[in-house]
């Protein structure tokens, strides 16, 4: 089904909506509830990851990447529809997960703030935030998960372009706190409108390069979204001045990774290295040492899958003095070698 022919179709009940949409009437009576509940196949339910309220064992505590990611492959976004009529359950995940509202309106419980949405509206909720979205009529939003620990060497460019997006993901995927969502207002937009359609359509026919093709929309999409929608941001304020100083930390460790020394960061700031030391383990759980290792290698990912540049080049760009010394913290990082690295990227590509 090409994006013409889905975007006819898209308002359609798959089979697992209409499952939900039972469900959900049947809740508004106890004996309805209990025959439908009587005449479940349990085995069908677990196969396609149901959710039902009432059998504890198939709701999540969290929702694991292998979820929805095929692990096996690498596979670092997934795009679908959301499952209208679905339960409401407060959950959160291990990856990030962007709702776009394609036509209608819902609300979404987030930390515990009811945030209203409507069709344009673009939301990111990060890894370990707790929510539930409720849609209940035919609203069509469409969600894409992006994996957190593989997002940098897909984004490398644009997470390195200071603007309030790249510093949300950045905060998030290093931070063990930051903010809860950000939201965009886009409203009746047809090109990002027509951009997720086609996302969608793309994920579901899975032709040659679909892969590629998904994650350099989405890239555009971001752009487009910071130059055109910055201005209706929507995100929870930091908690304090302190908040945003210790975020531009780990903000200009991206951005100077190369060279910078502790002594250089806490210059920047005006603080002593002992402080600054006990901010950045405060704020992501790391030393300075291994934040800074953690930017190198996911910067030297990025070069490894996107470039023919010599493991030894690679090595002096990110600022490694020799290639075995590189070649040893990226094992101990990633746990393959470099070459092992770019191997799987070539094969993830070429799938």
């Amino acid at each position: 089904m090409d994006a013409k022919a889905l975007r006819q179709h898209i308002y359609d009940m798959t089979e697992t909506e209409k499952f939900y949409k039972e469900y959900y009437l049947a809740r508004s009576n106890q004996k309805e509830l209990n025959k439908f509940l009587a005449n479940l196949n349990m085995d069908e339910v677990f196969k396609k990851h149901l959710l039902i309220l009432e059998i504890e064992e198939t709701i999540p505590e969290v929702f694991e990447d292998s979820f929805f990611f095929d692990l096996s492959n690498n596979d670092s976004i997934v795009v679908q529809k959301h499952e209208r009529y679905s339960p409401a359950i407060e959950h959160s995940h291990t990856f990030f997960e962007i709702t776009y509202i394609y036509d209608g309106q819902c609300t979404q419980e987030i930390s515990g703030s009811t945030i209203n949405m409507r069709t344009g509206d673009f939301c990111i909720i990060p890894p370990g935030i707790k929510h539930s979205i409720s849609i209940f009529d035919d609203t069509i939003a469409i969600n894409i998960m992006l994996r957190k620990d593989t997002l940098h060497s897909m984004f490398y460019g644009f997470l390195n372009t200071p603007n309030i997006l790249s510093s949300f993901f950045l905060n998030n995927i290093y931070a063990k706190k930051a903010n809860d969502y950000i939201m965009f207002r886009t409203g009746s937009d047809e090109s990002l409108n027509t951009s997720f359609i086609w996302m969608l359509a793309e994920s579901t026919n899975k032709q040659e390069y679909y892969y590629q093709a998904i994650t350099n929309t989405l890239l555009l999409d971001f752009y487009m979204i910071i130059r055109n929608y910055s201005e209706s941001v929507q995100m929870p304020l930091f908690d304090s001045r302190v908040d945003v100083q210790r975020y531009a930390l780990i903000q200009y460790i991206q951005e100077n990774y190369k060279e910078i020394t502790l002594s250089d960061l806490a210059k920047k700031f005006h603080y002593s290295n002992e402080y600054t030391s006990r901010l950045i383990k405060e704020l992501t759980g790391m030393n300075y040492t291994e934040i800074l290792r953690t930017v190198r290698i996911e910067h030297s990912q990025d070069l490894l899958a996107n470039s023919t540049m010599s493991v030894a080049t690679i090595a002096e760009a990110i600022g490694y003095d020799t290639s075995e010394h590189y070649i040893r913290q990226f094992k101990k990082h990633t746990g393959m070698t470099p070459s092992a690295f770019r191997k799987q990227s070539a094969s993830n590509r070429n799938r």
